[in-house]
């Protein structure tokens, strides 16, 4: 951890913070050696470097710390040069990750479309998706007629009421049957028209004894 290049001299001189020298006798600063990538040297007269723990990685010699995994990313061995990104359908929001399990699944209504991501994305209104861990907005499914979404990021779409009714697939609302119609069931995908001889004045009719 010491050298000393002169002659006469009283006292031995550390090598710096970044390089370290395992052996005794040096006789100048070249015998302090570079912290190899994937290492550090945080001390003064070190006689040794020090592996980058899971977590952290080090691209470069000579350094004095190791750089923590991104968002996104994770390290999962000891003397890392590199961080390895969160695969697609996965996420990561906070940095210094050690294990691939640091990576969390797309929840459901969301997907993750990118490697390395730090966030995930929501469903948009209309569709929805009920599986975890997808990778691709298609994953997202619309909503089928009778039935809509209303909001972002959902697992699963919802039946329209009776009295009424979506003819259309995607959507995001139900509409009210019509005057002269009623809806009778939930999830309908269509309204029912009153008979001869009958009318309805209201909308949003639930069954057929509202046609007078």
């Amino acid at each position: 951890g010491y050298y000393v290049d002169t002659n006469a001299s009283i006292s031995q001189t550390a090598c710096g913070l970044g390089t370290y020298n395992p052996v005794s006798g040096a006789d100048n600063a070249s015998a302090c050696l570079d912290a190899d990538p994937g290492h550090f040297v945080d001390t003064n007269a070190s006689a040794s470097q020090i592996a980058c723990s899971p977590g952290g990685y080090q691209p470069s010699t000579g350094q004095d710390s190791c750089i923590d995994a991104s968002p996104g990313y994770f390290v999962d061995t000891n003397a890392s040069i590199s961080q390895t990104p969160c695969w697609l359908g996965t996420y990561n929001p906070v940095s210094g990750a050690d294990s691939a399990s640091s990576c969390l699944e797309a929840d459901t209504g969301h997907y993750v479309d990118t490697n390395g991501s730090t966030t995930q994305s929501p469903c948009s209104q209309g569709t929805y998706n009920p599986y975890s861990g997808s990778n691709s907005s298609s994953s997202c499914l619309e909503a089928a007629p009778g039935f809509y979404v209303d909001g972002s990021g959902e697992a699963t779409q919802t039946p329209c009421q009776i009295g009424q009714y979506q003819p259309d697939s995607g959507m995001s609302w139900c509409g009210d049957a019509d005057p002269g119609h009623y809806v009778d069931t939930n999830a309908s995908a269509s309204q029912s028209p009153c008979g001869l001889g009958t009318y309805n004045p209201d909308s949003g009719s639930n069954n057929s004894s509202a046609c007078l």
